[in-house]
């Protein structure tokens, strides 16, 4: 299992969902700082669900006056209109709602 950090979003014209991240994989598989990505690229939100789909574990992550401050577990979430999307399950989490995240 691979684990990947959202770093930033990109709303769709709605402003309600997302329709793109910024992330990459977990350097090394390290979950602790650095918590650094390998060449953070951006993806459609379907790609994601891709990842998540096959076991591997995607997280939001902030770069903050603190250092790296990390966030809850991401999933996916089909909506009505069967468009897939994708949301943050925050319990147990103290750290970065993925609507907390930085937009692009």
């Amino acid at each position: 299992m691979a684990l990947f950090f959202i770093e930033a979003i990109r709303f769709d014209e709605s402003g309600k969902r997302i329709e793109k991240v910024r992330w990459g994989r977990s350097k090394g598989g390290q979950v602790m700082p650095p918590a650094t990505v390998d060449d953070p690229q951006e993806v459609d939100v379907g790609v994601v669900w891709d990842t998540i789909a096959n076991g591997d574990e995607v997280v939001t992550k902030l770069h903050g006056d603190r250092g790296i401050v990390l966030g809850e577990k991401v999933t996916g979430v089909l909506y009505e209109d069967g468009v897939r999307g994708l949301c943050g399950d925050a319990s147990g989490s103290d750290g970065i709602r993925l609507q907390d995240l930085p937009s692009f």
